[in-house]
């Protein structure tokens, strides 16, 4: 058997699993192959619709399925990732709702995609989801920064979904404690490979020629460090050592946002990709998408996004039964800023490159993992606006000097 029906057997096994928890006797399903390894490189993405042949009806559903190259699957910690993201889906995910029900709140929270079923078999993991765009999401294109609707939207939605994690910690510790020892760090894993710190490196060198001018000699004196001390630097900069603690989402940069719209203003935001799940302060994911999409104009005003966090999390606290200020102090948002958003930073600069290159490139890229070779090198040589990519790690990184925190 080849690998290519080898593939389609184990996803049409999911799509007859997911079939059966649909409640569907007799049914068919269309299955697309034609997926995509996208811009990640930690999974691939195929479509298909399964069609109660009874009532005729419908559900379209994504198949999340892990890479099965030894290369890539280690490099970039694939059985990591898929456990977290099954994990998220099958346990913590049951575990929010079940604390939302209990309270009988108003508003749901359910900015993620809906869960069908999942495979935890080694080299055969995979999960399904039912396809959001048939609800009306859709992605912004990556290489397109933030505007102040879509960031205090993503900030409001950030807010409900740390209220709902801090709440759960604070009225089930036993529970969540528990649920948090079975999370990978795959951020820090990737701190132990070959190809991640490679990057990353290139990718501060890279940024640290960006500040070319008299007038950035004070910020590239103080960013300087980070080119001798990399990845000492990043893991530091992932290690929590504050009191305000949750799991996060971990992942959060554009592509893992969907949007649905309605007379062109945002009505709903959808969290997607939960492979990188892992537990630290609200900052970590805050600073990661900010950074990432954002801009010098956008970047200024930071405390009015971290109060619009912080009202959006004070609410929904409220309307779960706990008290804000015991669970998440407002000024700790903007101290922990000053020392945690160094993650968010780093992300930001590697994503700034992978937001201005093409598809074309990224699926070579992804290809060079797959052959063993290192396409690390290629990441970095990928032909991108590099004028563009200039000013946005300037703008990132002035703020980070002009905020106290690099």
């Amino acid at each position: 058997m080849n690998i290519n029906s080898e593939k389609k057997n184990d996803i049409l096994t999911i799509l007859n699993k997911a079939a059966n928890i649909l409640g569907f006797n007799k049914y068919s399903v269309g299955l697309n192959l034609g997926g995509h390894k996208g811009d990640g490189f930690i999974g691939e993405l195929y479509k298909a619709t399964i069609t109660n042949e009874e009532s005729k009806k419908k559900v379209d559903v994504v198949v999340k399925k892990a890479p099965i190259e030894p290369s890539r699957r280690d490099e970039t910690c694939v059985a990591s990732a898929f456990s977290n993201e099954i994990f998220f889906y099958s346990k913590i995910l049951p575990a929010l709702q079940k604390l939302q029900q209990d309270h009988q709140v108003d508003t749901i929270f359910n900015s993620v995609p809906t869960y069908v079923c999942s495979s935890s078999e080694i080299i055969k993991e995979m999960l399904v989801l039912k396809d959001l765009t048939k609800r009306g999401f859709q992605m912004r294109e990556k290489d397109l920064v933030l505007d102040e609707e879509h960031v205090n939207f993503i900030f409001q939605t950030y807010g409900r979904f740390h209220a709902l994690l801090f709440c759960l910690k604070d009225q089930k510790p036993e529970e969540y404690y528990s649920l948090t020892k079975s999370l990978h760090n795959v951020l820090a894993e990737f701190g132990s490979k070959k190809g991640f710190p490679y990057s990353l490196h290139k990718i501060v060198e890279k940024s640290l020629a960006a500040l070319n001018s008299d007038e950035d000699s004070q910020v590239r004196e103080k960013f300087r460090k980070y080119a001798k001390n990399t990845t000492e630097m990043y893991l530091n900069a992932i290690e929590y050592k504050g009191k305000y603690s949750t799991i996060l989402h971990g992942d959060c940069w554009s592509n893992n946002i969907m949007f649905k719209y309605k007379n062109s203003k945002i009505e709903e935001i959808c969290l997607l990709d939960f492979q990188m799940a892992w537990v630290g302060t609200p900052v970590y994911d805050l600073s990661y998408f900010f950074y990432s999409g954002g801009c010098k104009e956008l970047f200024d005003k930071l405390e009015d996004f971290l109060d619009v966090h912080y009202n959006s999390f004070s609410r929904f606290v409220k309307e779960l039964g706990s008290v804000p200020e015991d669970l998440l102090a407002r000024s700790a948002l903007s101290e922990d800023w000053k020392v945690y958003s160094k993650f968010g930073m780093f992300m930001a600069l590697l994503l700034t490159q992978v937001k201005l290159m093409s598809r074309e490139d990224s699926a070579e890229i992804s290809d060079s993992i797959d052959g063993n070779v290192d396409g690390s090198s290629k990441f970095m040589n990928a032909n991108i606006n590099n004028e563009l990519f200039n000013k946005r790690v300037k703008d990132i990184l002035i703020h980070m000097y002009e905020n106290g925190a690099l």
